[in-house]
């Protein structure tokens, strides 16, 4: 019986323009490549389309990971939650999926395309051709083997099937991106993307090479040179603490049928020793499988989540650690299991620390913390001019919006409390060009964005 795929991802992307974005993402078990597209006459805000395209991703990622069970209608509500951030003056061309076990759900709109490599056989799974924002979903069982290629609408027409199929065989994810990045780089279509998805299942008796943890190829060994045993050790051990009797007295037939009893309950004992150990070696892989195989899905998780909300990444990373940290103790010393769940540990460990405020703050990385800019004052552009001011500051300024009110004096900065050592690096900065009357650490915890300045009179 098949159990959980592993799967090897590869994106492709093209250069974003201020008509035109795309984007391929993955973390954990949900994938997407999206595009978005303005009339090219239509004045909008700087990187308009960029921060409507993170927030699409972002709202379908916090949507996904808050499900208590992912499955094709609860996943299909996180993705149409997603598409109603895309207003109706924008195109869009955006297909997401997940794995869950043996299945992958698919959820699209707009002009898409899927396609599988099953074999030698090479299909479509969806191809649309209308614009319509309503959304659609399908779902199939994998197999081992099977490529599965998330396209964009330019990306189909950039990419023919038959250059598509032809750069399938014998090639990883990333040789495949490889291979075809240049025919979209060289391009002006925008709003191309794709994502490459391999899927293979491995078998709960094969043994598996061991995880270097620095790639998306790794594997998970499924036992070790400390648990394996010596089949013709315990035979020879026993007699050695046997004492067979001399049989004198006792005629030559039943001394064959004594020694053949002997003989027989000898390879009943080796028999049963064995089973025992097998038993206890096949418990001990199965309980390595299931703990550093939840970790490293939680630790990559993780990774793909830390551009784009680092708070839910966090989240991830202290998953892995809390699992890692209660099993590593669950092995022998000095076993090759407890060797990788050790070194597994100290880089969710190090990545936690990379990602927590203290060490952002102290490393002055602005772009790590994402703001909401409001126009407390009345006056137009006032969000704006602010919003440019921080970004040549190197923050990330997600969206900006008019304030509940005009009446605001001065500006107001409000942080999560668990982000609040950005509190004095944020005043600091903007000190240069504002007066700021007040800050807190109020906002809350699902907010967005992690922080929201207002700008006053």
């Amino acid at each position: 019986m098949q159990g959980e795929p592993n799967i090897l991802v590869a994106k492709i992307a093209a250069t974003p323009s201020s008509t035109s974005w795309a984007q391929a993402y993955n973390a954990g078990k949900l994938y997407a490549v999206i595009s978005i597209s303005s009339d090219p006459e239509k004045e909008t805000e700087k990187d308009f389309l960029n921060v409507l395209g993170k927030e699409i991703i972002e709202t379908l990622e916090q949507e996904y990971y808050s499900l208590e069970v992912k499955d094709l209608v609860s996943i299909k509500r996180a993705f149409d939650e997603a598409l109603r951030k895309a207003p109706e003056d924008v195109a869009i061309s955006f297909i997401a999926g997940s794995v869950v076990k043996n299945i992958i759900y698919l959820f699209y709109s707009g002009e898409v395309r899927a396609s599988i490599k099953r074999g030698k056989e090479f299909g479509e799974l969806i191809d649309t051709k209308n614009n319509e924002k309503s959304s659609q979903a399908v779902s199939g069982i994998i197999q081992d083997g099977d490529v599965i290629i998330l396209q964009t609408k330019q990306f189909t027409e950039l990419v023919p099937e038959s250059v598509l199929v032809s750069s399938l065989d014998g090639q990883t994810p990333s040789e495949i991106a490889e291979t075809i990045a240049p025919i979209i780089h060289q391009d002006d279509k925008n709003g191309a993307a794709a994502l490459i998805i391999k899927c293979s299942f491995v078998q709960e008796e094969e043994e598996v090479s061991k995880p270097t943890g620095e790639n998306e190829e790794e594997l998970i060994p499924e036992s070790s040179a400390t648990n394996k045993f010596n089949l013709f050790s315990l035979p020879i051990s026993l007699l050695k603490h046997l004492k067979i009797p001399s049989f004198k007295g006792v005629n030559h037939k039943r001394k064959l049928i004594l020694t053949i009893a002997i003989v027989i309950g000898l390879l009943l004992i080796a028999t049963i020793f064995i089973t025992i150990n097998k038993q206890n070696e096949a418990k001990v892989n199965a309980l390595y499988q299931d703990i550093y195989k939840n970790a490293l899905e939680k630790y990559e998780e993780g990774e793909g989540l830390a551009d784009l909300n680092k708070n839910v990444a966090n989240d991830s990373f202290k998953e892995a650690y809390k699992i890692l940290d209660e099993g590593k103790d669950k092995f022998e010393k000095g076993s090759e299991q407890e060797k990788q769940i050790l070194e597994l540990l100290a880089k969710v460990d190090s990545k936690m620390k990379e990602n927590s405020p203290e060490q952002i703050v102290q490393r002055q990385d602005r772009g790590k913390i994402s703001i909401t800019i409001e126009n407390g004052s009345g006056v137009e552009g006032t969000a704006g001019k602010a919003s440019d001011f921080l970004k040549e500051k190197g923050y990330n300024v997600a969206k900006t919006q008019n304030a509940d009110n005009y009446k605001y004096e001065g500006t107001t900065i409000k942080v999560k409390n668990s982000l609040s050592a950005y509190t004095d690096l944020l005043k600091k900065d903007l000190s240069e060009k504002y007066e700021v009357t007040d800050t807190n650490s109020d906002l809350p915890e699902d907010n967005s964005t992690d922080t929201v300045i207002i700008i006053g009179k």
